[in-house]
């Protein structure tokens, strides 16, 4: 493993990290993966997944140690640099997932309120409701069955994106105590998640920014490295084969690591 080598893919590392995530049509025009059956039908074993792992890291760490402590100090990098950029990739499909949902559960909440000031019963305006967003269809059968639908809605509001399920599980149960008027509050439930969604929509573009300079800035290091080589240097082989080298790198990436969970932790305070 050549030291051109290890600098390419850092940097290749590197662009993936910064690059955003692919858009929806992309996800489209990706067939699903096909699971492996066997002919009768039944799906074919699998190893548990703490056993694959083990086996996993035992044969990477026996072929690392035999290759060498460069090469072993040269692949804990790139699996530092690997788990960022899987950190940072979750990250952002969280962020897009939760959003996706409350815009799904403002619409559902939109269809619910109009259906009731039409004056139709509550359990056939939560299946109205259910049609737009999934997290209605427990609340629709709790409704049909006679069971506890607020209990129902408090339970989908547990998953991130899911808030403005709590309140309308508030309201469900002043109507059932009270007798209050159910069309009224979803329709103003409706209102204040929807402006609730503007002020957050807002944050979010605000804070954009800050994340991408936050990864620039992590990514600057890998391609100092190729600056370095430019310059007719060897940064790599320093890094990787000198104690002083294992002190920086280590202290780089510790560094990088506590910035990007900083940034992170600073955004979801913000929000």
């Amino acid at each position: 493993m050549s030291s051109a080598f290890l600098a390419g893919l850092m940097a290749f590392l590197a662009c993936a990290l910064i690059l955003p995530k692919p858009g929806r049509g992309l996800h489209r025009l990706t067939a699903p993966i096909p699971r492996r059956d066997k002919p009768d039908g039944r799906s074919l074993p699998r190893l548990p997944s703490l056993a694959r792992l083990s086996l996993v890291v035992s044969a990477a760490a026996t072929v690392l140690l035999l290759l060498g402590v460069q090469v072993l100090v040269s692949a804990a990098a790139i699996g530092v640099v690997l788990a960022l950029a899987a950190v940072q990739r979750a990250q952002q499909q969280r962020r897009t997932a939760a959003a996706a949902r409350r815009a799904q559960i403002i619409e559902a909440l939109d269809v619910l309120a109009a259906d009731l000031t039409a004056g139709r019963p509550p359990i056939a305006a939560l299946e109205g409701a259910a049609s737009i967003s999934p997290d209605f269809q427990v609340a629709h059968a709790a409704a049909k069955l006679g069971g506890d639908v607020a209990g129902a809605l408090e339970l989908a509001a547990e998953s991130p994106g899911g808030a403005g399920l709590r309140a309308l599980a508030a309201a469900w149960r002043v109507t059932e105590e009270s007798g209050a008027a159910f069309a009224a509050l979803t329709e103003r439930l409706s209102s204040s998640l929807r402006a609730d969604e503007t002020i957050h929509r807002q944050t979010e573009a605000s804070l954009a920014g800050a994340r991408s300079t936050a990864r620039i800035l992590a990514a600057l290091p890998i391609f100092g490295i190729a600056l370095g080589y430019s310059l007719g240097a060897d940064p790599l082989t320093f890094l990787t084969a000198t104690p002083t080298g294992w002190l920086c790198l280590t202290a780089g990436l510790s560094l990088t690591t506590l910035g990007l969970h900083w940034t992170a932790r600073l955004s979801e305070v913000a929000r």
